[in-house]
C-alpha cells in the first residue's frame, strides 16, 4: 500500500506495526479507515481512493461497515461498540 501512494502520488507512506492487530489509516491526523470499526481490511483500491478524494479537497465516501453477527454482534450494536 505504501508503494501504491508512492507511485500514484508521490507522497510518502509510513507504515507501523501495531501490537493489537489494529489496522489504522490516518491522512494528516484524520482517520480514514479503521479495520477496528468496519470489521475488515480495506479492498484493493479502497485506501489509495480515500486518499485521492481528500487531496482533491473531496470528502472521501464513507467506509461500510461489517454487520455484526449473531446474539453478541447485536447486543454490541445496540451498546454502540
Amino acid at each position: 500500500m505504501a508503494a501504491s501512494l508512492g507511485s500514484r502520488f508521490g507522497e510518502k507512506a509510513e507504515i507501523t506495526a501495531g501490537k493489537t492487530g489494529q489496522f489504522d489509516v490516518i491522512v494528516n491526523g484524520r482517520l480514514v479507515f479503521s479495520k477496528s470499526s468496519t470489521g475488515r481490511f480495506p479492498v484493493d483500491g479502497e485506501v489509495e481512493e480515500i486518499f485521492a478524494a481528500l487531496k482533491e479537497g473531496r470528502e472521501p465516501a464513507p467506509v461500510e461497515e461489517k454487520k455484526r453477527q449473531g446474539f453478541v454482534g447485536r447486543m454490541l450494536g445496540k451498546l454502540g461498540k
